[in-house]
């Protein structure tokens, strides 16, 4: 299992889509890789895209994240992605032991924030 921890500051980041990076473990909380968010260099729907590339490219089973546009959480849910939202204040092991078990779990897109703006549609 590689979870993927949307991450600012080192800790996790407020907004999944302006993370600055994104750090990967294992199941034993491991760090694998860290890379830098890629959308933040392609705005709008091409970076998005761009990112979950990155997670796939990864292997990443779990995306641990705070808040989320309604949006972009459908696009990672129907890539597959498992999707737990986490707490500004919990520590990495914290994050990675309550998404291991699937303590807040968001399974739906309307879990996600409301957009008000941009419209990636259906990709």
């Amino acid at each position: 299992m590689i979870y993927a921890i949307a991450t600012t500051d080192q800790q996790l980041a407020h907004r999944f889509s302006k993370a600055e990076l994104f750090t990967f473990y294992n199941q034993q909380q491991e760090v694998i890789a860290v890379d830098k968010n890629p959308a933040l260099a392609s705005p709008g729907c091409t970076g998005k895209r761009l990112l979950i590339d990155l997670l796939h490219k990864r292997g990443c089973d779990v995306v641990i994240v705070r808040k989320i546009g309604e949006k972009t959480l459908a696009k990672l849910l129907h890539a597959g992605f498992k999707v737990e939202q986490g707490n500004t204040r919990h520590s990495y092991q914290e994050l990675l032991t309550a998404a291991d078990l699937h303590k807040n779990a968001l399974t739906s897109p309307e879990q996600g924030v409301k957009s008000k703006m941009e419209n990636c549609g259906k990709h």
